[in-house]
């Protein structure tokens, strides 16, 4: 696979390595940790200083989402000077170019297309059904919410493992490596600490101890929360989301199908209920917990390695009559 200079960071040449991308992301993730400690902390304390007695949406919440929200809010604080750092200064540096409408519809049609295949194919084992209490109405009313969940999370994610991540492991390796090693930390970065690690702890006794040891929960997850569907599923999603920027160069394509992916399962997910036919194989609503999704999304790792053969096989002959 030849790689592509749009996605080398630092303006380096398709026949130069740099590892500095992969030192600024380690920093980032253990930095993040450490930051989160204390931002955490200090949200829990005033949430918890306003409202007592726990019972508005935020006192709600675990101390360990608290711990998540504030590493994700430290990372997005740090990225404007990553990108800075690695020389993307401009939309189409990072990804984002032309054309954007036909790119974003036509991706966002094949990410509802795909978690469609995935609903379908659970209902025809007979692993998901629909509640009895689902309704149209309910449907159209729930639309709003998982559009914008699927905007937010589409843009985010994929700004943040595709527009930079990903770019550092294509900097530092080869592609193959680069795709496979990203989507190992992209399937890791999934696993968190568990929401009951503190549940008979009181909210007044949080404190440095705890934050502590969530930071580490949050490292050690991959074992402590081990699940090889789970882990094997978003593995498989993080390859094909490379695929599809290595193979559109356009990162509106890659936000388009996560945006569709997520807007599927928050509008019509909601409808469906798990079945007492659901099974290892099949899995439920969550989607990533059976094998036949990790079926599903090696078929579509297939075709997009195809594509991307036939991409390559393309600009390796204009490369020779060049």
């Amino acid at each position: 696979m030849i790689r592509d200079q749009r996605h080398l960071l630092y303006g380096l040449s398709t026949d130069s390595y740099s590892p500095r991308g992969l030192w600024l992301l380690g920093l980032l993730y253990f930095g993040s940790l450490f930051a989160a400690v204390f931002l955490s902390l200090a949200a829990w304390k005033i949430t918890h200083f306003v409202d007592p007695d726990g019972s508005s949406y935020l006192a709600s919440k675990p101390y360990t989402k608290f711990f998540d929200r504030s590493r994700w809010f430290c990372v997005l604080l740090i990225l404007p000077f990553l990108f800075w750092r690695c020389r993307i200064t401009s939309y189409p540096a990072a990804g984002f170019i032309r054309p954007f409408l036909k790119t974003a519809a036509t991706w966002f049609a094949y990410g509802i297309g795909m978690i469609a295949i995935i609903y379908a194919s659970s209902a025809a084992f007979g692993a998901i059904q629909l509640k009895s209490d689902a309704s149209a109405s309910g449907f159209v009313s729930n639309l709003g919410n998982a559009m914008l969940a699927g905007i937010l999370v589409g843009l985010l994610e994929e700004i943040v493992f595709r527009g930079l991540v990903f770019r550092m492991f294509y900097t530092a390796l080869k592609p193959l490596p680069a795709i496979i090693l990203s989507s190992v930390f992209f399937a890791i970065l999934h696993f968190k600490a568990s929401a009951e690690v503190f549940t008979d702890t009181s909210p007044q006794e949080i404190g440095l101890y705890e934050g502590y040891y969530t930071a580490w929960a949050m490292m050690a997850a991959l074992v402590t929360e081990f699940d090889f569907t789970y882990l094997a599923s978003i593995f498989l999603v993080g390859v094909l989301l490379h695929q599809v920027f290595l193979l559109t160069s356009n990162l509106w394509a890659n936000a388009a199908l996560h945006a569709g992916w997520v807007f599927t399962i928050k509008a019509v997910g909601g409808g469906f209920e798990t079945s007492s036919s659901a099974n290892a194989f099949t899995g439920t609503t969550r989607v990533a917990d059976g094998y036949l999704v990790i079926l599903v999304l090696i078929v579509f790792c297939v075709i997009f390695a195809w594509k991307l053969r036939s991409k390559t096989r393309t600009l390796e002959e204009r490369k020779v009559t060049s």
